[in-house]
């Protein structure tokens, strides 16, 4: 539908603007008279049609209702849930062109929160499949039983039965789930699909009630719950080493990009006697630490990942410690790799940094405007970035992942 710029929708008047970027979290900055709006579902160069939905802190945030001028690289979203369900907002680009928007927004964040110099290009980044791509998430239970992902701008929930992003044996767990007639309720499910076994394993939010009759109706899934968390655990093999992972702790969602993270750290590492891997969780990184190192100290707060850490490997010149990041007490290393939650180092943290004065950093981050001002206080403090890689873990959102070599200045 066409709509004249002077009508409205409920009473709030129609605008017309230019998509002038797209912005971390995949917003789209067009400029209006009462200021900046941001709007989803656009590309850089459309003009459009939109109204303004909510002012929160100074902040104006936009509702598209129609594009006049589309993009060349606009496509037609092949999931019928998109728009709705909050994953997802880049389905609408085509694939090439969602990755040099991922481009653009690290090198918009890096000048602007990093107040760091681009002047030499920001790398390409490195493709993954562009659909089912994703063996790991965490689904959310709504009355009823069907279970799903978060209604975009709610706290309901949207029933999914299937995902365009995971593999078929999970989009199989979920039309069977979803379509039984009083499937039990449980807040969240982690589900894993661990392609060394092709296996589904789901951890509940809480002991099922009705065990029997799950175990029933799914009888390739394995489940687990809070006290039966072993039932669950499975070997993953990537590269030449074996994991311990489990639907109830965190794992890098996107087997395609496995290899290629742990090949570009590796070109950071040199031989060295210890390295600090802090955020260390299952262990993932710690085998390829260990072959360039004498000691390497995992540093992780989750109890249950530090358990698996140990049980998968238990060789010497191999520590896990079980502790906030913020209450480690940092030793002397050569190395120091950092994979922090999407929020980024806290200053604690990056004041022991500071105050070791590591001669090199490999930082790995998912989120360019953490990285960005991590990296300015680094680069404040004598650091300054060496080598960047950037990775695309998460295809038709606008997340990234990063990894950058941080190098102390003589």
């Amino acid at each position: 539908m066409t709509h004249p710029a002077s009508s409205s929708v409920g009473g709030t008047p129609l605008k017309r603007g230019f998509i002038e970027k797209i912005i971390n979290g995949g917003w789209g900055l067009v400029r209006s008279d009462e200021g900046v709006v941001f709007l989803n579902y656009v590309l850089p160069g459309e003009h459009v049609v939109y109204r303004i939905k909510e002012k929160a802190k100074g902040i104006l945030w936009g509702e598209l209702l129609e594009v006049l001028t589309p993009s060349g690289h606009r496509v037609e979203p092949p999931c019928p849930y998109f728009g709705e369900c909050g994953g997802c907002v880049f389905q609408h680009i085509d694939y090439n062109r969602q990755k040099t928007i991922k481009q653009e927004i690290l090198g918009d964040d890096l000048k602007r929160i990093g107040h760091y110099d681009i002047s030499t290009s920001i790398p390409d980044v490195l493709d993954s499949p562009p659909y089912h791509n994703r063996i790991r998430a965490r689904m959310k239970g709504q009355e009823g039983g069907k279970i799903g992902f978060i209604r975009k701008g709610t706290n309901t929930v949207i029933s999914i039965n299937r995902c365009l992003l995971f593999p078929e044996e999970i989009n199989q767990f979920l039309e069977h789930w979803n379509g039984l007639p009083n499937p039990p309720f449980f807040h969240e499910m982690d589900i894993l699909m661990n392609p060394s076994d092709e296996k589904v394993y789901i951890h509940l939010s809480h002991p099922p009630k009705r065990e029997k009759e799950i175990l029933k109706e799914f009888p390739s899934i394995t489940f687990s719950w809070k006290g039966n968390e072993d039932a669950t655990v499975s070997k993953l093999d990537i590269k030449d080493w074996s994991y311990l992972v489990s639907p109830a702790v965190f794992f890098q969602v996107n087997p395609f990009q496995w290899e290629n993270i742990l090949n570009n750290v590796e070109s950071f590492l040199e031989p060295c006697e210890t390295v600090i891997d802090l955020y260390s969780g299952v262990g993932f990184f710690i085998p390829l630490l260990k072959k360039y190192s004498k000691k390497v100290i995992g540093v992780e707060s989750h109890g249950y990942s530090v358990t698996l850490a140990r049980r998968a490997f238990p060789e010497e010149g191999i520590e896990f410690l079980k502790t906030p990041a913020e209450k480690f007490v940092f030793p002397d290393a050569d190395i120091i790799v950092l994979d922090p939650p999407r929020s980024g180092l806290s200053k604690q943290v990056l004041n022991w940094i500071l105050q070791k004065k590591y001669k090199k950093v490999i930082y790995i981050s998912c989120s360019s405007a953490a990285f960005s001002r991590d990296l300015k206080t680094l680069k404040e403090n004598g650091y300054n970035l060496k080598d960047l890689k950037i990775l695309d873990l998460f295809p038709q959102t606008a997340h990234l992942e990063i990894i950058g070599l941080v190098i102390r200045n003589q």
